[in-house]
């Protein structure tokens, strides 16, 4: 029995990844360090987010690739082989990453909109993770497959392709990474300490609008839980979900001491009247890196580290929402 997943790419790359799945690469991100290679037992956080990729998806399971081959559309792609023996690691010289190499082959694809797609479709796809599971769709999208190109294309009008020709256009003409870098080395130059909880505040609030709250709960009383921002996510009746995020302005080698202080969240916040349940923590450290930090990572638990590199990724995906160019 086949699985079905969804699959994000780099949206500022459309084209690039357009065209090595038409030579049966499926490519992804995090690539750009050979030691980044998922058959190597050391790797960087990162690097682990597509280890769930490389184990999970055999030969003849689906995926459903949001703004692939164009904006507006969504491709059906089938694994030829199973990924875990079928990868393969080769940076692309020209971009100095999306190492990561999965064999797939593209079956079709249909408009993201297209009324003759189900609403559950419709919906998986509109989810932000980079890898997901949708066996519970496994039924409708074979009867996706098993529809004729005419009945999932067939609401692309004259004005959705000249958005697709517009965003195409735009995303090669765009140069993102040098967007990312100087936002970054902008912001880093910047903010200082809590500056960067004030101005992460305000740039996570795009990523999570309400009925979802973001708010910076440092001061006195983080010596109490460790959380500098607090995200709540409303759940059902009275009770809320929490993400809890502790941001050092760090370079080098970090210690352990933020790992303990964003521990006592769970416990806090559990207490706390809001029954409010911590379903992620996240350190954020500004400046440090993983090459250094490794060891840091094998004590961090159930918390989630960001360094570096992918703040400048997060950074990336706030600017680019608050200015107004395409992210999703």
């Amino acid at each position: 029995m086949r699985h079905y997943w969804g699959y994000r790419i780099n949206v500022d790359e459309i084209s690039f990844f357009r065209s090595e799945v038409d030579n049966y690469r499926l490519r992804q991100g995090w690539g750009w360090d050979p030691r980044q290679d998922l058959r190597n037992l050391s790797l960087d956080e990162g690097a682990r987010r597509n280890l769930a990729i490389f184990n999970k998806v055999k030969k003849g399971d689906i995926l459903l690739i949001p703004r692939l081959p164009t904006w507006e559309e969504v491709a059906i792609i089938e694994a030829i082989d199973d990924f875990s023996s079928g990868y393969d690691f080769r940076i692309d010289e020209s971009r100095g990453d999306y190492g990561h190499i999965f064999p797939a082959k593209l079956l079709k694809s249909f408009t993201r909109n297209n009324e003759n797609i189900s609403g559950n479709i419709r919906a998986s796809i509109k989810n932000i993770s980079r890898f997901w599971n949708m066996d519970q769709l496994g039924l409708e999208i074979e009867e996706l497959i098993r529809q004729p190109h005419e009945i999932l294309g067939d609401d692309i009008t004259f004005e959705k392709r000249f958005k697709n020709s517009l965003t195409d256009s735009f995303q090669e003409s765009f140069d993102a990474r040098k967007f990312s870098r100087i936002l970054y080395e902008k912001m880093t130059r910047n903010f200082r300490n809590e500056e960067w909880e004030y101005a992460l505040v305000e740039g996570l609030g795009k990523i999570f609008p309400p009925p979802m709250t973001v708010q910076r709960v440092g001061g006195i009383s983080e010596v109490m839980h460790g959380t500098d921002i607090l995200i709540k996510i409303p759940g059902l009746l009275s009770y809320q979900y929490g993400i809890a995020i502790q941001i050092k302005d760090y370079e080098g080698v970090v210690g352990k001491a933020p790992l303990d202080q964003l521990n006592k969240a769970d416990s806090y916040w559990g207490s706390n009247a809001e029954n409010l349940k911590i379903i992620d923590k996240i350190l954020i450290v500004i400046k440090a890196n993983s090459d250094n930090n490794e060891w840091l990572l094998e004590q961090a638990g159930d918390i989630k580290i960001v360094f570096a590199k992918e703040l400048m990724e997060l950074l990336d995906r706030i600017g680019k929402m608050m200015i107004g160019i395409p992210y999703e």
